[in-house]
């Protein structure tokens, strides 16, 4: 069916079950990032293959909201579907809930409660209830999508050693209800699948790019239950689970359960982070008690311990030395006048990080985006569809690798030869940017929310923005976007100690180019004053950043101190790990801006 076809199939069904709306998140019932395919119906439905958006369904209109990074993206994928682009966070377009309030007053709004999160559909229904409309919990998108629908992933289930994790699951649970009793709760459950990995310190591949398989996770004061099929548990993993005291159960009796079972617990709710479906069904458990609060596992295992951080340097040093090896090989190409596309990069880039020790795969789709190709934040090249690069402007690579020990994620904005002043401008802005926040140094308790300032004020000066975060949580062998601690401007999450977070401020001019810098960063103490502990941070990403397009007349002294110490480190770091051509390569990328930079 065409895209026309299937929001015609959709509204007959909404004629049928008598409703006025339909709403398509961009989920699965684990709210992942990136949902398995049999749950890519927004995807299915529109033809927007960005990772993030929501497609309303009425009987007159269509329209899908997405953010800034996708923009560009979803207009032109979009394009002759008549699905209208809603473009989020800009000024006079209506949220989801207010739009629907104003389009089907005294109506019915459907939305799948097991695929959106509770948090969503409570700001939706309260918004609906104020013109008597109502929010139902209904599933429209099973009754048309049957044809070619994907199976449920089926990957096999493997431990994660404690020399990885640095901790057992039977330590990890021990925390867990100590945090649970501090808040007075006595359970939660825990549908991301991150939180699950990391409570049972178990690995599986359901999930393209995470290491990670369809399940549920539950801990009460007296139980431990992982909802997921036995025949997909490794020996090592069954074992594991019987060591730690780990019930099995059924992936699909979850539901029943909340419903019938735990008499008398008061259960912790985190609503971002649980389906609608499973909030209600608690609520409507008469035996038990419902809290709102936040998700126990994302705050714990947001902080990583010695074991995580020693393995993650780890991680980084040979993900240095891949992106090394890239930089050598794609330079020879151009020298060379071999014609070399953006699909090339990405598979060179796979290529090479799968040679590394306890490489796992790559930890999200690499972005490799030449020319004004930059401008769309999460451009991706396919083997059908991608630019060649040519030897001027910019070429921006956005990738990382999962590994054993730890996962990456690293950005650079390479120049290809000549530039223009906008272009030299611009990068220059945003590598201080980046600088201003690595330098940054803070007392306990200061919030990403806070610091994401230090960085965007840089690209104001020349009256920027970007239409995103300046950086984001990473897991540990995990997913590549992990809460809870993010540069966003309003977040309220306090850095710690051991976290790891990125530094990725941006400049993005449609049709022009796209320039983005991005370390991923530890936080570290600094120093105790009287005015209490102060933090710092600590680069965990390994490798040069381009000088030659810098205007170095903008930058400071301390800026240009800052860059000279790095690529030293960079350097004393990764030479011994590589070969001559390509220690000397990297002796001319980290050689100070003083002496003139990258040539």
């Amino acid at each position: 069916m065409t895209v026309r076809e299937k929001i015609q199939a959709l509204r007959r069904e909404m004629d049928r079950y008598k409703v006025d709306a339909v709403i398509v998140p961009t989920s699965d019932p684990h709210l992942s990032e990136y949902p398995p395919m049999c749950w890519q119906a927004r995807n299915w439905l529109t033809g927007f293959t960005g990772s993030a958006g929501t497609l309303v369904v009425t009987k007159e209109e269509a329209g899908l909201w997405t953010d800034g990074r996708y923009f560009l993206q979803a207009e032109s994928e979009l394009s002759g579907s008549h699905i209208k682009l809603y473009r989020m966070g800009v000024k006079g377009v209506p949220t989801i809930s207010v739009f629907l309030a104003a389009k089907i007053p005294a109506g019915r709004a459907a939305v799948d409660g097991m695929v959106c999160p509770a948090r969503t559909a409570f700001v939706i229904e309260n918004a609906l209830k104020k013109v008597d409309a109502e929010l139902v919990d209904l599933d429209l998108i099973l009754r048309i999508w049957k044809e070619g629908r994907p199976a449920l992933p089926n990957s096999t289930i493997v431990t994660l050693a404690d020399s990885f994790s640095g901790q057992s699951a039977k330590d990890k649970i021990k925390l867990i209800r100590k945090h649970l009793k501090e808040l007075g709760t006595q359970a939660q459950l825990y549908s991301l699948l991150e939180d699950t990995a990391w409570g049972t310190n178990l690995r599986g591949s359901d999930i393209d790019y995470n290491p990670f398989f369809l399940s549920y996770f539950l801990v009460t004061e007296e139980d431990v239950i992982l909802y997921v099929e036995k025949d997909r548990l490794s020996k090592e993993a069954r074992d594991s689970l019987e060591e730690n005291n780990i019930e099995v159960r059924p992936y699909g009796a979850l539901q029943k359960n909340l419903q019938q079972d735990f008499g008398g617990c008061k259960f912790l709710v985190s609503l971002p982070n649980i389906c609608w479906t499973c909030v209600r069904l608690l609520i409507q458990n008469p035996t038990v008690t419902v809290v709102y609060g936040s998700d126990v596992i994302m705050n714990l295992k947001g902080v990583k311990n010695e074991t995580e951080l020693s393995n993650l340097r780890t991680a980084h040093l040979w993900d240095g030395v891949a992106l090394t090896k890239f930089a050598v090989w794609l330079s020879n190409r151009m020298k060379s006048g071999i014609p070399t596309g953006e699909y090339d990069v990405c598979e060179k880039l796979k290529a090479l990080r799968a040679a590394l020790p306890e490489n796992r795969g790559e930890s999200f789709a690499t972005i490799a985006a030449f020319g004004k190709n930059a401008a769309m934040m999460h451009y991706e090249p396919t083997k059908e569809k991608y630019s060649m690069i040519e030897p001027h402007g910019f070429l921006l690579i956005d990738s990382g690798g999962q590994f054993l020990t730890g996962t990456t994620d690293v950005t650079r904005t390479f120049s290809m030869g000549p530039l223009t002043e906008e272009e030299r401008e611009s990068y220059t802005f945003v590598l201080k940017a980046h600088i201003s926040l690595a330098m940054a140094h803070f007392p306990e308790g200061t919030t990403g929310g806070a610091l994401d300032a230090l960085s965007r004020e840089q690209v104001w000066k020349v009256g920027q923005d970007y239409r995103c975060g300046t950086g984001h949580g990473v897991g540990y062998y995990g997913g590549v976007h992990e809460g809870p601690q993010n540069f966003c401007p309003g977040s309220p999450i306090p850095l710690k100690v051991g976290m790891t977070i990125t530094d990725e401020p941006g400049i993005y001019k449609d049709e022009k180019f796209g320039i983005r810098i991005e370390n991923m960063l530890e936080v570290v103490f600094w120093k105790n004053t009287e005015y209490g502990d102060f933090y710092g941070f600590r680069p965990l990403t390994l490798f040069p950043i381009d000088t030659t397009p810098l205007c170095l007349e903008v930058m400071t002294r301390e800026e240009k101190e800052y860059l000279n110490q790095y690529h030293k480190t960079v350097y004393e770091k990764l030479s011994p790990l590589l070969e001559k051509e390509e220690r000397e390569w990297l002796q001319r990328a980290c050689r100070p801006v003083s002496e003139g930079g990258n040539l």
